[in-house]
């Protein structure tokens, strides 16, 4: 009986320190978002040379005290093993009837050659089930493209503008997706902003969007904004 118990212990020990020990590496161009206290976090390129993509898909536990400089504390949790997508550049946002879906929109998983090879545009995460869903979107739907930021707003709308498409090749297109029933729509907001890429979108309490930052192409050169850019959104 105690031999019995003994194993019993070696093997939850084991059980633990396995998952427990999930620390994640460096990485650039990846995305996240925070769901009931887990910073989820998806994708990214692990290396200088934009060669070593990666699909890791992990979230971090929030709820819980911690310190950056003691790895013992941080709560992290692995979930690649539910077949998350190659892709970096991209940009994640929640939705959903109770906002417990991820949506992860763009990037490209290339560093050179044909950026979006055997990837879907959206990729739908159910963090309830642990499962991934490759979005067929049909009909009018924004072309592909990478190094820009969504933003959520009321009834469950995600809010797309502008993003880059290749090197040299930029268009300041605004796409509202409808987390809700899966659909896009092209918006005619007016005095939109410069194309734009490489950006960040808040959105604020008062509805509208600020999108901060962002480069440009402008006689094939790449140019940095200073400036900041207001969308209101009425329906």
């Amino acid at each position: 009986m105690q031999l019995f118990n003994f194993y019993i212990f070696t093997f939850l020990l084991n059980f633990t320190f396995t998952f427990a020990a999930f620390i994640p590496n460096g990485r650039a161009w990846h995305s996240s978002v925070l769901i009931d206290n887990k910073l989820y976090f998806s994708g990214g390129n692990k290396d200088s040379l934009w060669s070593i993509i990666t699909n890791e898909f992990f979230y971090l536990d929030v709820s819980k005290p911690f310190t950056t400089t003691d790895n013992g504390l941080m709560q992290w949790v692995d979930l690649t093993y539910t077949g998350s997508p190659l892709k970096y550049a991209a940009t994640a946002c929640i939705g959903g009837k109770n906002n417990d879906m991820i949506f992860i929109f763009g990037g490209h998983s290339h560093s050179s050659g044909d950026f979006y090879a055997n990837q879907s545009f959206v990729n739908q995460f159910d963090t309830n089930k642990q499962q991934w869903i490759n979005i067929a979107s049909v009909g009018n739907v924004p072309t592909k493209k990478f190094q820009f930021s969504c933003a959520n707003f009321d009834n469950g709308l995600t809010a797309i503008f502008s993003g880059a498409f290749n090197e040299t090749f930029v268009i300041n297109d605004l796409w509202i997706f409808n987390t809700l029933t899966l659909t896009w729509s092209l918006s005619n907001a007016t005095n939109e902003p410069l194309p734009m890429f490489g950006y960040c979108a808040v959105t604020l309490l008062d509805g509208n969007i600020l999108y901060i930052g962002g480069m440009s192409y402008i006689n094939s050169t790449t140019v940095p904004y200073v400036s900041m850019n207001y969308v209101s959104f009425i329906f």
